[in-house]
């Protein structure tokens, strides 16, 4: 066989938009000890209403009756998140190899966004249920009085057309938050989004008409709360309140580190820990797939 010439890869690697990392918040870590799992006292604020006791009734002159006591109207909840890591891992022969530490690091770069999309849906990591909190998710996990994870509340079954869904889906968001939250979804509900007009892009983001941020994750699923893949044709959807999330800086394996001896390669590892969390709200929709029909 002819010895053909050895070049590097001439194609550029670009990630999708309006992935996960790209929409959610990301606040300033106190130092690295995030990395072992966190709490937050969480508030969610129902709020009511109230008037003076003294204000008349208008169209009757007489006095309003007196108004109800102020009762407490903020839920606090004691909420954690656990991290978890992706990584990327190859073995080469060590002849010629020079740039193995880039390539790592390269390798990371391409599966790193879908990975992280994956594990926030699921749950699961290195094969476990163990990323709290994460999306379809039917049943709460508490460690002593701190809760890990919600339940994801369905506000729509049996696979409803989109605009019903996503409206459903919204104003309970809005019932709930009362602020821009997050709608996730996988990328094969996008297509249907865009045919009923319901994603726009403003600004860079991807956005529905209220004005929640579309989260189009490569490595979501589409599987329900229980974790059942959605049937074809049909895929589910999340809502959250605002979401934020930590990262390390990537790790990468030196090349005089990574020599196996008794097989003479090279294992290079890049590798790069998360944790994610949301604020109040956990509710979830089943859509049906496809262009309007009228």
């Amino acid at each position: 066989m002819a010895a053909r010439q050895l070049v590097d890869l001439p194609a550029v690697f670009t990630p999708l938009p309006h992935g996960l990392w790209d929409t959610v918040q990301h606040p300033t870590a106190a130092g690295p000890h995030w990395q072992q799992g966190i709490t937050w006292i969480e508030r969610c604020p129902a709020g009511d209403t109230t008037y003076d006791e003294c204000l008349a009734v208008t169209g009757t002159g007489g006095p309003a009756p007196a108004p109800p006591s102020k009762t407490a109207n903020v839920e606090q909840t004691s909420r954690g998140a656990l991290p978890f890591t992706v990584y990327a891992e190859f073995e080469c022969s060590p002849v010629g190899v020079a740039e193995a530490e880039q390539i790592a690091s390269a390798a990371l770069a391409r599966v790193e966004q879908a990975q992280v999309e994956t594990a926030f849906w699921t749950g699961v990591a290195g094969g476990q249920p163990i990323v709290f909190p994460h999306l379809a998710a039917d049943t709460e996990t508490v460690d002593g009085d701190i809760v890990l994870q919600t339940v994801a509340t369905p506000v729509v079954t049996g696979g409803a057309d989109i605009a019903q869904a996503l409206g459903l889906l919204e104003q309970n968001l809005a019932n709930c938050y009362a602020g821009q939250g997050l709608i996730h979804v996988p990328r094969s509900a996008l297509p249907t989004l865009a045919a009923w007009n319901l994603a726009t892009v403003v600004d860079g983001r991807l956005v529905t008409p209220a004005g929640n941020l579309i989260v189009a994750g490569t490595g979501y699923t589409g599987s329900g709360p229980d974790g059942t893949p959605a049937a074809s044709g049909t895929a589910w959807i999340y809502a959250t309140g605002a979401a934020w999330g930590y990262r390390s800086d990537p790790y990468v394996s030196r090349l005089r580190d990574s020599l196996d001896r008794t097989s003479n390669t090279i294992r290079m590892l890049a590798e790069r820990t998360y944790l994610l969390g949301f604020e109040c709200c956990h509710l979830a929709a089943h859509i049906t797939l496809g262009v309007p029909t009228d």
